[in-house]
């Protein structure tokens, strides 16, 4: 996947003639109540519609794959003068909302328009749920917490559980999230430089992987639903580094399915995100969606290791405990002590050896 994917695009491809139709009967039925500012016309006769362009999709999440969208959609209109001492005629353009919903998984085959509710465009405050144009959900920076609370709530409750003082927390365990998210963790070499340490595979594909054993990439078939981490991450970081590459993918499944969706709609071929070690993502979408993915697994997967209020009870309880031992007389004297131990207790330990 190495072009651009825009959910507009594909809709201005696949909804145009539907859109059109439903702007124009609304037109025709509703050009009265507009407040049509003319400059030449002294009174207005008719209104008919001439042309129409789609210039925004605002694109919200739904269960599954589908997805609400409203339709910023542009007419021009003919405005016929009533008067008949005058011959008179002007153009004006308005834009329309026109609200749509359909499933990805169909390829918004059964995609449908609400004509009920098609109105003149106004602005609107971006709803929670909004996706962008690659379908990359928007989540600010002041909720990725909640974010991570929300994922884990879904798939992993008891990492929520606040432990007893003197108890460790509770363990994130990253391949008990996969299995609950129905993928499958297997350990393979991917590349013989190692610098890829996880994909996600979406579908089944057929593609290459590295044999320590040849020397050489051979043919490997990888069911889809599966995550393939570079056992060599053992060697280059640590266990902490590996928990966080699985985890870091599982949020790829659950928050970019629909950009990878959005993808195979123009590309049957694509099959995988590729995570590299020097950052970003040798993936196949989009450069500016794959940035957005990748900064947003990479913020989510260590809240979603160290989840906020665990995390903050477990600090605080090492803060009284090495302040107590230490007789230090401030938070600062102990914090090296207080990382350490929350490192080893959420195991996310990530120092290169």
């Amino acid at each position: 996947m190495t072009a651009g994917r825009s959910f507009k695009e594909f809709v201005k491809d696949r909804c145009y003639n539907g859109l059109y139709a439903a702007a124009e009967k609304y037109i025709a039925d509703n050009w009265e109540s507009f407040d049509l500012y003319t400059r030449k016309i002294h009174r207005i006769g008719s209104v008919e519609m001439v042309d129409g362009r789609i210039e925004r999709v605002y694109v919200e999440d739904r269960p599954e794959m589908r997805v609400a969208f409203d339709v910023g959609f542009e007419v021009d209109l003919e405005i016929q003068e009533g008067d008949y001492h005058y011959d008179e005629a002007e153009e004006k353009s308005i834009w329309l909302r026109i609200p749509c919903e359909g499933d990805l998984s169909c390829g918004l085959d059964d995609w449908t328009l609400d004509e009920n509710n098609i109105r003149l465009y106004s602005p609107q405050k971006t709803p929670a749920n909004s996706l962008s144009d690659s379908l990359v959900p928007f989540i600010p920076h002041d909720q990725l917490d909640k974010a991570a609370t929300e994922f884990l709530k879904e798939n992993y409750p008891d990492a929520l559980k606040i432990t007893s003082h003197g108890q460790a927390p509770v363990f994130v365990d990253p391949e008990k999230i996969a299995k609950n998210l129905g993928l499958t963790v297997k350990m393979q070499r991917i590349r013989e430089d190692a610098t890829v340490f996880g994909q996600i595979y979406f579908v089944d594909t057929e593609t290459e992987m590295y044999d320590v054993n040849k020397g050489e990439n051979v043919p490997t078939h990888i069911d889809g639903k599966t995550i393939i981490v570079d056992p060599k991450m053992f060697l280059l970081r640590n266990l902490g580094s590996v928990n966080n590459t699985i985890i870091h993918e599982c949020i790829h499944w659950v928050k970019h399915k629909k950009v990878f969706e959005l993808e195979r709609l123009f590309n049957s071929g694509a099959s995988h995100i590729s995570c590299e070690v020097v950052g970003g993502a040798a993936s196949q979408v989009a450069k500016s969606a794959t940035e957005q993915m990748e900064k947003q697994a990479n913020q989510l997967a260590p809240r979603i290791q160290m989840p906020a209020e665990p995390f903050r009870a477990k600090a605080n309880e090492y803060i009284g405990k090495f302040m107590r031992e230490t007789n230090a007389k401030h938070t600062i004297d102990v914090m090296e002590q207080v990382i350490c131990a929350l490192e080893a207790d959420f195991v996310v330990l990530d120092r290169l050896q």
